[in-house]
């Protein structure tokens, strides 16, 4: 195959342009369906055009839409840059026979759009960094330019500039680029790389969105899967014994995007870039379903895949703003954000605070709520192991087995499946004396065995600090609603992929 020839932009000096761009006028624009995930379609653009596939990218790259929006400007080429990533939940070009439409159809279906995620990536190229920061669509915020209120979601269905002013304005976060992506273009970015492989350790379905892995393992993500699974806000998941419910909704379904984008780049960086025809396939996959905004120019993406074609997608820094939940006068439960607590994520991404190193991890860390832990007494005393697994349910492990001994042991032990030792390293805090860990191949995924020997004394919470990070602290009410008691949550709410046993990767 030949490489078409390249159509130069007359604007375009192939040098670094930084532009402040004012709209010309249009009050908002007529989409299709958006996506949730809209970071692999970023990172997959960048890619593309990255290597010898530079010239095909760039000739596609004229074919994009762009929106005319008002940015924020950026000083220099190597200085870092914010990009606001919007996925809307519009649904009016689903059709009933579309692969996975009855997750996104039905009597309860919202009408006309709002931006189903908001995602920002800041992109360093001096430091070879990419932060991601997603933002809740239930915060709640002041409508730019008005003395109203609205989820900040709500935005998007104003105009693409509204999206981007109200984000500046509630996070003092700059923008200085725009990227949109649609639904079935998820699909078929996901399709182009050859799905996205995860390990699941657990059955996992979301009925809303139509998410069915059916057994633990491996599984590649299609496009079909990918998209629901990017889209899931009330997951479950099973221990073995019944179907549990993630409670964090829309916190969760921010984590799970961020593991999702990473192994999505991960698997990217397989394919081969340079090979012209995996890139007419990724390229054209974006064609139709991406919009930019109109200052993001040629020279600037070529510049950023060149800069970063074998960046580790493991050194993807992932961030969530601490919120507190609140009613608002009209009954609506939204999200606000805590100020205080926030501090430290937004500065970083105002770039009035130096990042912190960057952190490499493999895998997401297990939760309480993700283990079965199932009590032996080996003590010789009566009604240890119910009383142990009575306090540890309420820490918010899931109940297991609770089980006399016909013998006794001397030492308490901890026992997890192969490859899960972190799963032992969340419970043994609970019990003292500090128990021994061991690990037992036949334990099925996800559960752990507590074996309560002669030295056992007692069962209590451990430090909180050593698990969990303050989500909200603010208590008092804000104008015009009620504003809940302070709550914490784990780094990453939610339910996440597990970690694959030792020895078994997933392709």
């Amino acid at each position: 195959m030949t490489t078409p020839p390249i159509t130069p932009d007359p604007e375009d000096t192939g040098e670094y342009r930084v532009v402040r761009r004012t709209p010309k006028g249009s009050s908002g624009w007529s989409t299709p369906k958006r996506v949730a995930a809209g970071a692999l379609a970023c990172v997959l653009l960048v890619g593309v055009l990255a290597g010898a596939g530079a010239a095909w990218g760039l000739w596609s790259f004229s074919k994009i839409q762009r929106v005319d929006l008002n940015l924020a400007e950026v000083e220099s080429p190597t200085e870092p840059m914010n990009v606001l990533v919007v996925g809307s939940d519009s649904r009016a070009d689903i059709e009933k026979g579309d692969p996975g439409a009855g997750g996104m159809l039905g009597k309860d279906a919202p009408t006309g759009q709002r931006a189903d995620s908001l995602l920002i990536a800041r992109i360093d190229p001096s430091s070879d960094r990419i932060d991601l920061l997603s933002v809740p669509r239930d915060l709640w915020v002041p409508k730019a330019g008005t003395d109203s209120k609205q989820r900040i979601n709500s935005a998007y269905a104003q105009s693409a500039q509204a999206v981007v002013d109200s984000v500046q304005s509630s996070l003092g976060i700059p923008i200085n680029h725009f990227v949109e992506v649609d639904f079935s273009g998820f699909q078929s970015l996901v399709e182009a790389i050859g799905g996205v492989p995860m390990y699941f350790d657990h059955p996992v379905r979301d009925g809303n969105s139509g998410l069915d892995i059916g057994a633990k393992g491996c599984h590649v993500l299609d496009g079909q899967n990918g998209l629901a699974f990017a889209r899931s806000r009330h997951l479950e998941w099973n221990n073995g014994v019944k179907w549990v419910s993630d409670p964090t909704g829309d916190l969760g379904r921010m984590t799970r995007q961020q593991l999702l984008t990473r192994a999505a780049m991960a698997k990217a960086q397989t394919l081969g870039l340079n090979n012209v025809g995996t890139l007419k396939s990724l390229v054209d996959a974006g064609l139709g379903s991406v919009k930019l905004d109109d200052s993001f120019g040629t020279s600037d993406l070529l510049g950023l895949g060149k800069k970063f074609s074998n960046f580790d997608p493991e050194r993807l820094q992932t961030h969530s703003l601490p919120v507190v939940p609140f009613r608002t006068d009209g009954g609506a439960a939204v999200v606000l954000l805590d100020d205080a607590a926030a501090q430290p994520v937004l500065d970083l991404f105002r770039g009035t605070a130096v990042a912190a190193p960057v952190t490499t991890t493999t895998a997401p860390p297990p939760s309480a709520d993700e283990v079965t832990v199932s009590v032996v007494n080996a003590t010789g005393k009566e009604g240890e192991a119910r009383r142990v697994s009575f306090v540890l349910v309420s820490g918010d492990f899931i109940e297991g087995a609770v089980e006399p001994s016909d013998k006794t042991v001397a030492h308490t032990v901890v026992s997890y499946p192969k490859g899960q030792k972190r799963m032992a390293d969340l419970v043994a805090p609970w019990i003292s004396v500090a128990p021994e860990l061991k690990e037992d191949k036949k334990l099925p995924s996800g559960t752990v065995t507590v074996t309560l020997g002669v030295d056992f004394k007692r069962v209590a919470e451990p430090d909180a600090s050593a698990t969990t990070t303050t989500v909200a602290s603010a208590t008092s009410a804000a104008p015009g609603g009620t504003a809940a008691p302070a709550v914490t949550a784990t780094t990453e709410p939610g339910w996440k992929p597990g970690v694959p046993p030792e020895g078994t990767s997933c392709p």
